[in-house]
């Protein structure tokens, strides 16, 4: 089997961690348990959803939350770049789009007349704390040690965002059970 540099990618995630990382196992076509297929295309569409929020946020000219939308672009893009390197090793094609769910609230952060600001922040809490429960589960039990190092790498910047969307839920009065 060959093997598919992906060190570079998660050294980037985790700041620092390059000795820990190794070079991804390529897989044959087809070999990678179906869970492992699903978490990377379902955690593909979570980081394009996530990347086209922050987007739609950093593009309009005032808002309050700028910093966090510019840390959660730079954490996704990381990870979409360790995703994709990681997917081709796996042999796992990406469709790398958005959901549906997300399209519609996407077009919410374009319109005028919505707190786009508490509307960002709301979703990036509620969809951190999904994300971090699929990354948890890969890292658990994923057979793939790939598949497993990846979501252990990207679980630190998964919880910041959530810990800076909750504090800023908190601070306006708004704090999630």
């Amino acid at each position: 089997m060959r093997k598919i540099v992906l060190a570079a990618a998660l050294a980037a995630l985790s700041f620092g961690a390059a000795a820990q990382m190794r070079e991804a196992i390529e897989v044959p076509p087809g070999a990678l348990d179906q869970a492992d297929v699903d978490f990377l295309r379902t955690a593909d569409a979570a980081n394009i959803d996530q990347l086209t929020f922050a987007m739609r946020v950093t593009g309009r000219d005032r808002t309050s939350v700028r910093s966090l939308a510019e840390n959660v672009l730079s954490s996704h893009r990381k990870s979409d770049d360790a995703l994709r390197l990681l997917a081709a090793a796996k042999h796992v094609e990406l469709d790398h789009r958005m959901t549906p769910r997300a399209q519609a609230e996407a077009d919410e952060l374009l319109r005028r007349d919505v707190d786009v600001d508490r509307l960002y922040v709301e979703d990036l809490a509620r969809d951190s704390k999904d994300m971090i429960a699929l990354y948890e589960e890969a890292r658990d039990s994923s057979r793939d040690p790939d598949i497993r190092k990846y979501a252990e790498t990207m679980l630190p910047a998964l919880r910041s965002n959530q810990r800076q969307a909750e504090d800023r839920l908190a601070r306006a009065g708004l704090a999630r059970d």
